[in-house]
């Protein structure tokens, strides 16, 4: 059994949710931008096949980017064991980023800088050691 649900974006290129619902396993295939309404259907829909006991498997391979709200639910379910599939070059960039153990303070590149001491306007030489 194979559904396709979608829902326009005005702002961003439609994502598209593709289930594929097997006796053994629970497969969801996200396509285009992962983001908004898409994430809140994808999150119900994990929730409803964990409660199944089966296999649940969500193929990330035809992902064009996602919105932190997506990149979240995606680290949640990572870090619940669920299985991601990634089989292109970017998507395996995808999988990288939410499997990246979580720091605190958030991602290293957007932190603030600490404070730079004022060097004092008197500067001390000291002679050069040989070979520098």
């Amino acid at each position: 059994m194979s559904n396709v649900r979608g829902r326009p974006r005005e702002s961003q290129p439609m994502s598209t949710i593709k289930i594929h619902d097997g006796a053994d396993e629970f497969r969801i295939e996200i396509v285009g931008r992962f983001q908004a309404e898409s994430v809140e259907e994808v999150a119900g829909l994990w929730r409803s096949a964990l409660g199944k006991m089966r296999r649940c498997i969500v193929d990330i391979s035809r992902i064009s980017g996602y919105d932190p709200a997506g990149c979240k639910l995606l680290r949640d379910m990572y870090h619940h064991g669920t299985q991601i599939a990634a089989g292109t070059p970017m998507s395996l960039v995808f999988l990288n980023e939410i499997s990246a153990p979580r720091r605190r303070g958030g991602p290293a590149l957007v932190r603030e800088r600490p404070a730079v001491k004022e060097v004092s306007k008197e500067r001390k030489f000291r002679p050069a050691a040989a070979g520098e």
